[in-house]
């Protein structure tokens, strides 16, 4: 555990370095910079732990297949021969991409987490409501006196509502009006019990930027998904502490896109044109 919460911190550490330049620009000009770099991350990755050479060789045959087939279309026992000397051929050029392609899924997983923390939500606006759920570890713990406590520029608006099967807790929240409007300000609640209290970043103000939505348990796969704060410790009746954030809008081209969709995208993209540069077959 204490592996990813340094593996988390230095990437996120990392990235809010990397950001820096675009925080006054529209999002998606920071998401297609990472994309650009990803795309030939990946390319890279691909040349380096690829067989190039069979690769090469597999990609060739498929082509010559192919030309096959368009020459002597009128002769269907070389089409079909050449039908099946394509589909075998295509088989191999997966068989050799499979083990680079499993290489590169880590740093890219990475990376996914990390655009998911800047670019999934955004901050609270001055006046805007958001939910706060926390998780139990026990339901039997939510008939036990469960308090939310918000410091001054936060309203609590409701009492707390139990959900037993879901093992949750809600309340209503508020950013105060007179938070400053424009900047961005972190500030704290605490979920408490007569048993152990966890405090939750909540993000105001501000355009975009890392936004931890939620504040993980000790399992190692939630920590890694999470990496805006630490995780919450196993002694706590709390596993994890959500903020219903409003999501980001992103626009490309004039159309509001899912901000994950854009980099697959735009990554793809950008590592075909980088293939060239570093010498790789695709």
């Amino acid at each position: 555990m204490k592996a990813a919460t340094i593996c988390n911190t230095a990437l996120t550490t990392l990235f809010g370095v990397f950001f820096l330049p675009f925080r006054g620009l529209d999002p998606v000009w920071a998401l297609v910079a990472v994309s650009f770099l990803t795309g030939a991350l990946m390319v890279w990755i691909f040349g380096k732990v690829s067989n190039q050479e069979k690769i090469k060789e597999t990609k060739d045959q498929v082509w010559g297949n192919l030309l096959a087939v368009h020459l002597f279309q009128n002769s269907m026992g070389v089409v079909l021969r050449s039908q099946v000397r394509v589909l075998r051929h295509t088989l191999v050029y997966m068989a050799y991409s499979f083990a680079p392609m499993l290489v590169m899924l880590v740093p890219v997983t990475l990376i996914i987490i990390q655009l998911n923390l800047h670019f999934s939500v955004r901050p609270l606006r001055p006046g805007e409501r958001a939910l706060v759920k926390a998780v139990v570890r026990d339901s039997s713990a939510l008939q036990r006196p469960i308090a939310l406590q918000a410091p001054v520029g936060i309203a609590v608006e409701t009492p707390p509502v139990r959900i037993p099967s879901k093992k949750e807790i809600a309340w209503r929240i508020r950013a105060a009006d007179s938070a400053r409007r424009g900047a961005q300000t972190a500030l704290h609640v605490d979920v408490r019990d007569d048993r152990s209290v966890v405090e939750k970043e909540i993000v105001i103000g501000g355009r975009w930027g890392a936004v931890s939505a939620r504040r993980p348990g000790r399992g190692f796969l939630d920590a890694m998904l999470w990496p805006g704060e630490d995780p919450i410790p196993r002694a706590s009746t709390f596993e994890a502490v959500e903020i219903v954030y409003p999501e980001l809008p992103l626009t490309a081209f004039g159309w509001e896109i899912h901000w994950l969709v854009l980099f697959f995208v735009l990554s793809v993209l950008f590592g075909y044109l980088c293939k060239g540069f570093f010498g790789v077959t695709l």
